[in-house]
């Protein structure tokens, strides 16, 4: 059973023009999809998660989009660091291999209808959803969660969303952080017995 989470960001740079030790101010938000890959994969700091894939879709300046992937089944190694990631999508933008982690020039709208073509079921994770607890999970089914950046998703890739019938499920009204988001449904999962 895979866990996919899809993270699409309006604003994270898709060139490697930004700055390690002020990723926040430099990047375009690039921070927000580094915390959101590390508590996709990590429990803690000794405990990886090898059924999940991340997408993390980058749409900010100069060349978007670009699509960040990380494949838990693949990672030889991985650090419990912000920092160590965004070295990891620094050294992919300039076209060097690191196992597990990849860099695809893919869109939004391509990366879902793929997702959707391998079998995976959608969600699109929103505060006026339904409850996630009331969604009917099928034990043995891949899943697949998408959320937006501190803007959330744009008009466009909503529409994409609501046209090919998703639900969008909740964590509550509360609006969380991308990456607590990931947390809490992760926490979820494993507690509804998905490995």
């Amino acid at each position: 059973m895979k866990r996919i989470f899809i993270v699409k960001s309006s604003t994270a740079f898709t060139a490697p023009i930004f700055n390690i030790r002020s990723l926040a101010s430099s990047s375009g938000r690039l921070d927000i999809i580094c915390r959101c890959i590390l508590n996709a994969f990590f429990i803690d700091k000794d405990m990886f998660r090898r059924n999940v894939v991340f997408y993390g879709v980058l749409e900010g300046p100069p060349d978007p989009p670009k699509t960040i992937v990380v494949d838990g089944s693949s990672i030889d190694s991985f650090l419990l660091d912000e920092v160590w990631v965004a070295n990891v999508i620094l050294d992919l933008m300039h076209g060097k291999y690191f196992k597990g982690f990849n860099i695809l020039k893919m869109s939004f709208n391509s990366l879902v209808n793929l997702i959707r073509a391998s079998g995976a079921k959608l969600l699109y994770l929103h505060e006026d959803g339904i409850p996630i607890e009331n969604y009917g999970f099928e034990l043995g089914a891949d899943y697949c969660f998408i959320l937006g950046d501190q803007i959330g998703l744009d008009r466009d890739s909503e529409k994409l969303l609501i046209s090919m019938g998703v639900p969008m499920v909740s964590l509550g009204r509360i609006a969380y952080l991308s990456s607590q988001c990931i947390w809490l449904v992760n926490n979820f999962m494993d507690g509804l017995g998905f490995e």
